[in-house]
């Protein structure tokens, strides 16, 4: 069966990143927490009442239908989603509320009936500075975010990934004083039928058996050849809300990091029409970066399916060259990606005799999946493939696959050749695991001199220096620095993970997760030769189901487990707050996390140096009510190799193999990302960090100090900046905070001759 292989798919979010230029900041989010509620009485009401916008219903089977009589012949698509235009605007649709600091805030919902997730387009997005978007589902549990002056662009459009659900909120909070007032407006609603998230996680489905044999040849990439620096360049492709294919991250002669994005055109256009607005769909592009799965060989079921990190993306290209009768499309990314995502920019062969170079390797994205691996022993041929479409001549053909084959969403994947240069990007076929046939891959010197249907010759755009050269070798931008992901243990090689949900008193839950003893933080310790700076940290966790509130926060300490050396800390959050109606109240509700095992990243606001010792850790808020959030936990099989500690119900840390109850040496998986440090980085003093103490039952706050005459400042700030009160405390004397207010997150800044402290509290 030939095919075009793209699908349908939706992408994710990506946290913290900077401006490189004029490069305009697109799809980054920016950190933050929605407000949620809708209806609270601490907010005034100016708008409607009809919240949600109803999507109009169709039918799905009949669009089943028609993708699988599309699937069947090379002109098809594969879509997961329906397409709604609408006219949703900030000012004439939803709610508008009023915060008692003067902050603004526009909400509006959206419901398709059925959805597995929505995405939306804005037509127009123009945000004042302070002004913070977000796109979250009606129970909280998929939320997308912040989004800022930062990702403004030339063209006032925004693209925006899936939230899983068929209710979607759009949330805009603008401060009193901005400067002008946002301008946003959705013109495209998607309807996802096929259930993208649904379905990814899940390297592999678990049935029905043809589905699983699907996938079977095509191995992990990361558990073929993990030190290959082209998967850092290959990234999953979303068009226009309803398309999937992979592309890849090339490199120029400039070795300056531009941006540049090779796909193929059928991903823009399966018909490959001249008159369609390629530029317009160009600029509906989401990436997502470092989609795989990072763990092998484990007999885990739950392992064996995973979902890789969604934190990384980059949203909107640019056309920079464009050959529909070849299918080679390069673009420009709107953004440089943020160093924290590890980018690679792929060299690249265009020699006519690239074919030569056996044995070749393809890395795609099948089916929303993690990516994956492929490899052909044998030389290329230079063939047709469907002249109807393309031009004779123009395509490598892969004879077999020596290692897996590749399938519907793969469209734009590149081929290497042995010296890892790219020489193509895939096109079509009839490869399956079933069998031993073709694809066919454009051949990237075959656009080499082509005049293109749009944008440069495609020579002078990868070679703008003129060298006239017919290869060109790949760059990394952060090599004489790069980052490294940190772990003590190898779950790829011997160490056996093991799930320690708290769902039987034998488990190791009750060592790393919620329990009767108290313990309330389990922490990882890590030492380097180096001092290192700590960007960020990778979890891998558990199918976990929350079963009470429990707020959990990542903590990165410097040399010792003590709040004075606590350096870093980041709210990540199992559970969500929901307004009750009946009640009138805030309470907090479970957060469903995947059915399947997930890593997720976690950036830290700041990047902090923490030495060659250093511990991260994360704590459960509430540790007496029993839940079973944890993350995997690797089993050693002596007390030296132990890396695992606990904080008990006193607050006394102890190493894993001292448990009073199940002494075991272990290490958890947490995995923080790294750099070294300069050497000539100044380490500025340890302040003396007194604890910030709070009771929600009282509304009472009080200083952990040993001074009774220390007089100082209490400062409480919104979420959004915002200055609420500035309260004056003496020792530790409790402080009334009842006038601020219930049910809301709040950061705290107390000043005295001493020190600074700060801290977030949920009032």
């Amino acid at each position: 069966m030939n095919r075009l292989f793209f699908k349908l798919t939706l992408a994710t979010v990506s946290v913290f990143a900077f401006n490189a230029g004029n490069v305009l900041q697109a799809q980054i989010s920016h950190g933050g927490i929605p407000l949620f509620d809708t209806s609270s009485s601490s907010l005034r009401s100016t708008g409607n009442n009809d919240f949600f916008i109803e999507m109009p219903s169709f039918n799905v089977d009949s669009l089943l239908r028609e993708d699988e009589l599309n699937e069947s012949n090379i002109r098809g698509s594969f879509r997961f989603a329906h397409k709604f235009h609408v006219n949703i605007e900030k000012g004439k649709t939803g709610n508008n509320y009023t915060l008692p600091d003067g902050t603004k805030v526009w909400q509006v919902g959206i419901r398709s009936q059925g959805a597995y997730s929505i995405n939306v387009f804005f037509s127009e997005y123009k945000l004042p500075q302070g002004g913070k978007l977000f796109l979250y589902n009606s129970d909280k549990t998929y939320i997308i975010g912040s989004f800022t002056h930062e990702n403004n662009s030339e063209d006032n459009i925004l693209p925006i990934q899936p939230v899983a659900g068929d209710e979607i909120i759009v949330e805009y909070q603008e401060p009193a004083n901005s400067e002008f007032e946002a301008k946003l407006k959705i013109i495209e609603v998607n309807h996802d039928y096929r259930g993208f998230l649904r379905s990814e996680p899940g390297t592999e489905p678990q049935s029905p058996p043809s589905e699983v044999q699907r996938f079977a040849c095509m191995p992990d990439v990361l558990c073929v050849d993990p030190e290959n620096d082209n998967i850092r360049s290959v990234v999953l492709v979303i068009i226009n809300g309803t398309t999937a294919c992979s592309g890849t991250l090339l490199n120029t002669t400039n070795n300056d990091g531009e941006p540049v994005l090779l796909t193929a055109v059928h991903c823009l256009d399966q018909s490959l029409n001249p008159n369609t607005d390629y530029a317009n769909l160009a600029g509906t592009i989401v990436c997502f970066f470092n989609y795989r799965k990072p763990v092998c060989n484990q007999t885990v079921s739950v392992i064996q399916r995973m979902k890789g990190t969604q934190e990384m993306s980059l949203a909107g290209t640019t056309l920079l060259s464009v050959a529909l009768k070849n299918d080679m499309a390069l673009l420009r990314f709107r953004d440089v990606p943020p160093d924290y995502y590890q980018p690679y920019y792929a060299g690249w062969n265009v020699n006519a005799n690239a074919g030569t170079n056996a044995p070749f390797v393809n890395i795609h994205h099948p089916n929303f999946l993690v990516a994956r691996y492929g490899s052909a022993n044998t030389n290329l041929t230079l063939q047709s493939y469907a002249t109807e479409l393309f031009n004779p001549g123009s395509h490598w053909r892969v004879s077999s696959w020596s290692v897996g084959s590749t399938d519907f969403g793969s469209s734009g994947s590149p081929l290497f050749d042995n010296q890892g240069l790219l020489v193509g990007g895939l096109t079509g076929g009839s490869s399956l695991c079933s069998n031993k046939a073709s694809d066919y891959f454009f051949a990237l010197h075959k656009s080499w001199e082509y005049t293109p249907d749009f944008g440069n010759l495609l020579q002078h755009v990868l070679d703008p220096k003129d060298l006239k050269v017919k290869q060109w070798e790949g760059y990394d931008p952060y090599k004489e620095n790069p980052l490294f992901r940190l772990k003590n243990g190898d779950y790829n090689n011997g160490d056996e993970l093991v799930n320690s949900k708290m769902t039987d008193p034998e488990d190791l839950g009750l060592v790393f997760g919620n329990n009767s003893l108290g313990t309330k933080e389990f922490a990882e310790e890590f030492s380097t030769e180096k001092n290192v700076e700590l960007v960020g940290v990778y979890l891998l966790t558990p199918p976990t189901s929350i079963t009470a509130p429990s707020p959990i926060t990542i903590k990165a300490y410097k040399e010792t487990l003590s709040e004075e050396n606590l350096v870093a800390s980041e709210i990540f959050y199992p559970t969500y707050l929901d307004y009750d109606k009946s009640s009138g109240a805030f309470t907090e509700k479970v957060k469903t996390m995947s059915a399947v095992a997930t890593e997720s990243f976690v950036k830290f606001q700041k990047e902090k140096n923490v030495g060659t010792k250093f511990y991260v850790s994360y704590e459960i808020t509430y540790p007496l009510i029993k839940r079973d959030f944890s993350v995997y936990n690797m089993i050693f099989d002596s007390p030296e190799r132990n890396s695992a500690w606990l904080c008990d119900a006193t607050g006394n840390w102890l190493p894993a193999t001292e448990h009073p109850v199940m002494p075991i040496s272990a290490g958890l998986t947490i995995e923080p990302l790294v750099r070294n440090a300069s050497p000539d980085t100044i380490f500025p003093p340890v302040q003396n960090r007194s604890q910030i103490i709070y009771s929600r039952e009282t509304q009472q706050l009080k200083i952990n100090t040993d001074d009774p005459n220390e007089k100082g400042t209490i400062l409480i700030y919104s979420i959004t900046g915002q200055l609420l009160d500035k309260i004056s405390y003496q020792g530790d004397t409790p402080v009334d905070l009842s006038p601020i207010g219930r049910d809301h997150i709040v950061v705290v800044k107390v000043l005295s001759e001493k020190e600074v402290r700060r801290g977030k509290i949920i009032l």
